[in-house]
C-alpha cells in the first residue's frame, strides 16, 4: 500500500515512499490543473522524523488549526520532530543549500515558514490495525493564519446521505506529484487541484474509516506523493469530507481517503476545531 503523500526530491529533501506490509502506497494531485487562490487556504507542509523530511498537504480549518492525516504527524510511534507550514501556491526551497540543513532554512522567518506543533488521532498507530487506521490529525500553529476563507466539517455521517450522481462531484486540492509514470510524470512543487468521484463506502479496505476515490484522467483528478492529508471537498464547498490516506497502486487507479464524518473523527477533532 502507499500513502498517499509523504515524499518528494526537492533540493534537501529526500524522496521516500512509506511502503506498508499491505502493498499500498502514499500519495500530489495527479491529472488535475494549478489551483492558484481558488484554496489559498490548503497549505503544505514539510515534517522532520528521525528519517528525513517529509511533505504532506493540510487544510487550515481555523487561524490555528490545520487538519491533516495521521501519517502527516507520528511515525514509527513517534511524534515529528518539527513540522512547518506553507500556504504559498508555488513552493521554492532555493537558498536552502546554503544553511547547515533543510530545517535551518525553514526556521529563518524570512523563508516564510510556519512553525506548528504536530498531533495524530490517539490511536493511529501506523496502520498497525489495518484497516483500522485513525488515520487523521491536526497541526497548531504557531501563529495564526488570517483566512477569508476556512475549512469545515461536515454533519456526521454526510457521505452516507448522499445519492446518485450527488456523489460524482468532489475536489482534491494538495501539493503532491502530478503522475509518477509517463506520460505524467511531474514534480512541481506546486497546489494542484482535481475532480474525483466517490466509488464506494464499504470494502475491504474501508474498515468503516475511509472511503474508495478515483484516481484517473477520464474523471479528472487524483493524488500521488505529497498529498496525503490533503482535503477532499465536497462538490465547490469548503466541506472536508475526507483527508488523504492510502491507496492500492500508486498515483494511478483508486484511493482510500479517511472520513472526517464519522463520530470517531470528530470526537478528536472537535477538541481542536471550533
Amino acid at each position: 500500500m502507499y500513502l498517499g503523500g509523504v515524499m518528494r526530491k526537492n533540493q534537501f529533501i529526500v524522496v521516500v515512499v512509506l511502503l506498508l506490509t499491505l502493498g499500498g502506497s502514499l500519495y500530489a494531485v495527479t491529472f488535475g490543473e494549478p489551483d492558484g487562490n481558488r484554496h489559498p487556504y490548503v497549505g503544505t507542509i514539510i515534517f522532520q522524523r528521525p528519517g528525513g523530511y517529509f511533505s504532506c498537504s493540510a487544510t487550515l480549518m481555523s487561524p490555528t488549526v490545520l487538519l491533516t492525516a495521521g501519517h502527516c504527524t507520528s511515525g514509527g510511534g513517534a511524534a515529528n520532530l518539527k513540522t512547518w507550514i506553507s500556504f504559498q501556491p508555488s513552493v521554492s526551497l532555493a537558498g536552502s543549500q546554503n544553511y547547515s540543513s533543510l530545517g535551518s532554512f525553514l526556521d529563518d522567518p524570512n523563508n516564510g515558514w510556519i512553525l506548528g506543533q504536530a498531533i495524530p488521532h490517539p490511536q493511529f498507530n501506523d496502520f498497525a490495525e489495518f484497516p483500522a487506521i485513525y488515520d487523521v490529525g491536526v497541526i497548531l500553529l504557531n501563529h495564526s493564519v488570517s483566512s477569508s476563507t476556512y475549512g469545515a466539517l461536515p454533519p456526521q455521517n454526510f457521505l452516507e446521505t448522499l445519492r446518485g450522481g450527488s456523489k460524482h462531484d468532489f475536489t482534491i486540492v494538495g501539493y503532491g506529484l502530478q503522475g509518477l509514470i509517463k506520460p505524467f510524470f511531474s514534480a512541481l512543487y506546486q497546489r494542484f487541484m482535481g475532480t474525483i468521484r466517490l466509488v464506494e463506502l464499504n470494502s475491504t479496505y474501508n474498515g468503516g474509516m475511509t472511503a474508495k476515490f478515483t484516481n484517473n484522467p477520464g474523471v479528472g483528478g487524483g493524488t500521488c506523493l505529497g498529498d496525503s492529508g490533503g482535503p477532499i471537498f465536497f462538490a465547490n464547498t469548503n466541506m472536508v469530507v475526507a483527508v488523504v490516506s492510502f491507496g492500492t497502486t500508486p498515483c494511478i487507479g483508486i484511493d482510500y481517503n479517511f472520513r472526517t464524518d464519522t463520530a470517531l473523527a470528530q470526537d478528536f477533532l472537535e477538541s481542536y476545531i471550533p
